[in-house]
């Protein structure tokens, strides 16, 4: 095909220096995604996920904790993590991301300084901002 001509090129240009890359299926340790301590294929979860299911916990929140989407069962997995670690009280966010941008958007003052490389999460950066 004539208009893809440019971009069979450029495939083949990486393909000539190993720099193709193809969907694969999951094989050996996994240190490059969100899932490195492979909890997705974990039957123990799978299975804790079920009985939340059949115990009528909601598998969404259908939206943010602050506005509809609380639930006993997150209170419960705060007030557990706070016993277990010996702290007053303990907040769950849903992503990492999410942690990184509301910690470093609230706990850090003005005047404070914050030391981090050059590879820092684009988290911590929307947070500092």
């Amino acid at each position: 095909m004539p208009h893809f001509e440019a971009q069979h090129r450029d495939l083949a240009d990486l393909a000539e220096r190993s720099r193709a890359r193809r969907l694969a299926q999951r094989a050996g340790r996994d240190f490059s995604s969100n899932d490195y301590l492979a909890l997705a294929g974990d039957p123990a979860l799978a299975t804790a996920v079920r009985a939340a299911i059949d115990a009528g916990i909601p598998i969404g929140s259908g939206g943010s904790r602050l506005l509809r989407g609380n639930h006993a069962a997150h209170e419960a997995l705060e007030a557990e993590a706070a016993r277990f670690f010996g702290a007053g009280s303990a907040l769950y966010f849903s992503t990492g991301y999410a942690a990184n941008a509301a910690l470093l958007a609230t706990l850090p003052q003005r005047g404070d300084l914050i030391v981090h490389d050059a590879l820092i999460h684009a988290s911590a950066y929307e947070g500092m901002r």
